[in-house]
């Protein structure tokens, strides 16, 4: 709140400083606080003298959102985006602070899922996702899932790290329906199970669906 203020006095106090048109549409951008504001005024102004300001505020904003994303995609995300970013020697230690041992396998297992995949050019509707035929072995657990997408019906096997619940589907590639979801992690956020892609080449999200 403090920060707001803070920030609002400034935005302000330039506003009224500010003598042309650019100075005051920059600092009209800064109090919105938002990408979408900024890459407005990036437009007006292609060539503008706040162009380096422009780009250090939007991965502030960036960084930001990871952090209240916190989540592995969100961060590989980030150094994707930005791979000298200012903040990327943190991003290690972000890293291993996400736990996932707060995590009931059991519950897991049986828990239905609702969500999308994210193909880039189009999205799929996760309408049900359900681990089924559990089994445990030297190497992890097996399982197959049962997906019911707005276009289809299918199984996929697939495997979970129960030291780190990460998620490996194996779909087999001659199957015409191949949904090509990539490898995941779950997590517990909000008292809600929540599984997500670790892989930036595709985003699918998954929570637990409230029956």
């Amino acid at each position: 709140m403090i920060n707001q203020l803070l920030l609002f006095f400034l935005v302000a106090s330039l506003t009224i400083s500010c003598t042309n048109d650019e100075d005051r549409a920059w600092n009209q951008a800064l109090f919105k606080n938002s990408d979408l504001a900024i890459d407005s005024f990036m437009i007006k102004y292609p060539n503008s003298k706040y162009t380096s300001e422009a780009s250090d505020f939007k991965e502030k904003l960036a960084w930001a959102s990871v952090l209240e994303t916190n989540t592995v995609y969100s961060y590989k995300k980030y150094l994707a985006d930005y791979p000298s970013g200012k903040f990327k020697d943190l991003v290690p230690q972000q890293l291993n602070s996400i736990l996932s041992n707060n995590i009931n396998l059991d519950e897991l297992t049986k828990s239905t899922f609702i969500g999308k995949i994210n193909y880039g050019s189009y999205e799929t509707q996760i309408l049900t996702f359900k681990f089924a035929n559990i089994l445990k072995d030297s190497s992890g657990i097996r399982f197959l899932a049962k997906i019911n997408t707005s276009e289809i019906r299918k199984d996929i096997e697939g495997r979970i790290d129960p030291d780190n619940f990460l998620i490996m589907f194996m779909e087999d590639p001659k199957d015409k329906s191949m949904l090509n979801i990539t490898d995941g992690r779950a997590y517990m956020k909000e008292n809600k199970i929540i599984l997500e892609s670790t892989n930036i080449n595709q985003y699918w999200h998954l929570v637990k669906y409230n029956e």
